[in-house]
Parts: C-alpha cells; structure tokens; sequence
C-alpha cells in the first residue's frame, strides 16, 4: 500500500502529463482550460515532456470550427513497470509499459517461509524479465499479497497463507534491492482495481470485487474508486463468524470464521479428511466437475455460507455489481449457491438491479490490478515532475 499521496501544482508538468495520460485532456487547448494556464505557459510544458519523450503529439482532434488541434497521448514504451502477484504457493512476476500493456509475464512455485529470501528472488526475477523483455527504464514496483495490508505502512497483517510473515514491512524489504517506488496491497484489492479500469459501465461505480482462492477476500469500490478503510481492513469479510464447522485454523482467531469454514483452503482439509487426493483448491475445483456426491455437496455447503456473508454486505453497501474471481470461482456448484443464497437473502431494492457475475480474465486479475497500482503510484503528479525537473537540470548541466 503506497503513503498518503503526494500532491504537485495544477499545472506543473506532472500534473499535465496526468490529464493527458488519464485522457482528460487531449490538446493544448483543453489543458490550458483544465489547467487554466496561459497557451504559452502550456506549450512550454507540452514541448518539454515531448522531447523527453513522455508524451506524443499526432494526428488531430475533432473540431467544431477552425484549425483541428493536434492529439497529445501518453509514450507508452518510455517506461514500464513490475507486477507481482504472490500466492500461497506461488508467484507470477510481470512487465508492463505505461499504458499497462503487458510485456513479459512468468509464474514459478514460492513457497520459501523467510520473506528476506523471498524478495530478494522476486527482485531478481523482476530485474531478469525486465531484461528479456526490452521494456523501456523501470519506473516502479507492485506487490499483491493474500493477506490484508496495513495503511498507509504497506506491513503485512495477520496473513493465513505465511503465519510467520505477520507485521512484514515488504516496501522496506524491497529497499536493499531498489530505490524505486514499491507499493503493496492485498489481492482482492487489486482484482477490484482491474475490474474498474478503464469501465464504462456505471455500474462499475460500485463494486465488490470478491476473491475465492486458498482465502477469501473483497475489495470494495465505491464512486469508481477503491475504499481501503481508516486502516486498510475494508471488506476482510473472510473473519466473518458463519455457521458451519471449521476445517482449518485461521490467524483470526474466530471461531467458525468464512475463511476457516468455506475458502478453498477448508475445502481442501475437508476433502483431505474424507480420503480424497486434493492438496489446492485447483484440485478441489476439478472434483467438483466429477459430480461426485460427497464433493458437490461440500461445495454448495460453502457456496451457501460465503452467499450469506454477501447478502448482509449487499444489503449494507447496494453494489452495481458482486464479481466473483479466483480459483474456486471457476466452480459450478459453488458459484450457483452463492448466487442463489445471496439473492434469497438479500433486499428486493438492492437485488432489482444487481449483476453477481465472473471477473474479467480472473487468472490475471491480481497482476493487472498491481499493475494499476504501481501505474498510479509511479506516474503520480509529484512524483513526475520531480523526475521532470530532474532531467531538466541533467540536460542543462
């Protein structure tokens, strides 16, 4: 999780390339009105962040009369960025140029319980892909984590899928490797964050984005924005006291929490006790497809409890839409009782216009919506035109 975020000028050349990159402005013209700068003032800018090669003037806009003004976009090879989604037993690391277009991507087992170890292997496969893949300088790092986060400190809390990694400051970790912008978040988060970009639809003002994996998690957004909380807990729907029997231990230390009772992880336990092979929710999710009597009616049982715990958060906050994404959302008979307990408890005006639907790509979502975080995080007005300034200096030195 990034710091409070900085602030630039209205105007300044970071926050110029902010208009033109999010497309809020697309010509000189209409960053002088959003910016209310002087034509010339705004020229200035515009050529300087073109010969540094941030952004590119072609073509034309549309006009209602006179000369079409030029289009100005974001140059997405002039940077690119890192992802990585760490799991419970893995982790893919990917590249992206600034418009967030993926690059390279790889996924390989991380299982090591020291977190010392663990990012140093994941800055080296970082530092090697960025290599392979040509990509324009780094401008950044994004973590997701299973685990909720700390704001604005980025520490690990409580997480189930690493006991041992409770209170890790990742960020601070990072810095023995890079002096680039780290930034971690929890990956419910960040399915949220890849749900909403780039939306059109409005709907997707308001969603819960929810991640059916080893744990279960939720990100919320609201007014099209991510809702983190005072403290960074919002939508840990996972310690939920549920009916139900526990099947793992949860670092909650709840009683018949969700995540104890009807995650992925629970269901493998579950599953394990009755004398089935399965050691990930993948497998669990592959047995569903069997039809096997004894699998099925595990899966609708959590389906059930995981569809309760949204109704009341339906209920409570009135979503557009309740994504569903992750491993287990690829499960028939799980998806289907969530849906059907979800829409029996919830109130008719928040269920008339409700969409609970499959997330966009849910493979990547995670590694997509760190890439958004770290977009963000390293394009951020403050940060922009310091390295502006900076090249500015180098060149006239």
């Amino acid at each position: 999780m990034p710091a409070r975020a900085e602030t630039a000028k209205p105007g300044s050349y970071g926050d110029v390339l902010r208009l033109v990159r999010t497309g809020e402005a697309r010509s000189r013209s209409q960053l002088a009105k959003y910016t209310g700068l002087a034509p010339s003032t705004v020229s200035l800018r515009v050529d300087t962040l073109v010969r540094l090669g941030f952004i590119v003037e072609e073509g034309s806009e549309h006009s209602r009369g006179g000369r079409p003004a030029k289009r100005l976009s974001l140059v997405g090879s002039a940077g690119s960025v890192a992802a990585v989604d760490l799991g419970a037993h893995h982790a893919t690391v990917a590249i992206a140029d600034l418009d967030g277009r993926m690059l390279a991507e790889e996924t390989a087992v991380s299982e090591d319980p020291d977190p010392t170890t663990t990012v140093a292997q994941l800055w080296e496969r970082v530092a090697r892909l960025h290599a392979e893949s040509g990509a324009g300088p780094l401008f950044g790092l994004g973590v997701g984590a299973p685990a909720p986060v700390e704001v604005p400190s980025g520490r690990i809390v409580h997480p189930s899928f690493r006991p041992s990694w409770d209170r890790v400051d990742l960020p601070a970790l990072f810095t023995a490797h890079t002096d680039l912008p780290v930034v971690v978040d929890n990956d419910a988060n960040l399915n949220a964050l890849a749900e909403i970009a780039g939306a059109d639809d409005p709907t997707a003002q308001h969603v819960l984005a929810v991640k059916l994996g080893s744990r279960i998690g939720c990100g919320v957004v609201t007014e099209g924005r991510l809702h983190r909380g005072h403290g960074g807990a919002a939508g840990e729907i996972s310690h939920t006291p549920v009916d139900g029997t526990s099947y793992i231990a949860c670092t909650c230390g709840m009683a018949n929490c969700l995540e104890s009772v009807a995650s992925g992880g629970a269901l493998v336990a579950r599953l394990a006790a009755a004398g089935y092979d399965v050691h990930t929710a993948g497998d669990v999710v592959a047995l569903g497809r069997t039809g096997d009597p004894v699998v099925i009616e595990a899966l609708r049982e959590a389906g059930e409890r995981i569809g309760a715990v949204l109704a009341s958060c339906v209920n409570f906050f009135n979503p557009g839409d309740v994504v569903l994404g992750g491993t287990m959302s690829a499960s028939t008979p799980l998806v289907a009782a969530i849906r059907a307990e979800l829409f029996k408890r919830c109130l008719p005006i928040a269920a008339d216009h409700l969409d609970v639907r499959a997330a966009h790509e849910p493979d990547k979502a995670a590694i997509r919506g760190a890439t958004q975080l770290i977009l963000e995080a390293a394009l951020s007005p403050a940060r922009m035109d310091r390295l502006v300034k900076r090249a500015l200096v180098d060149a006239a030195g």
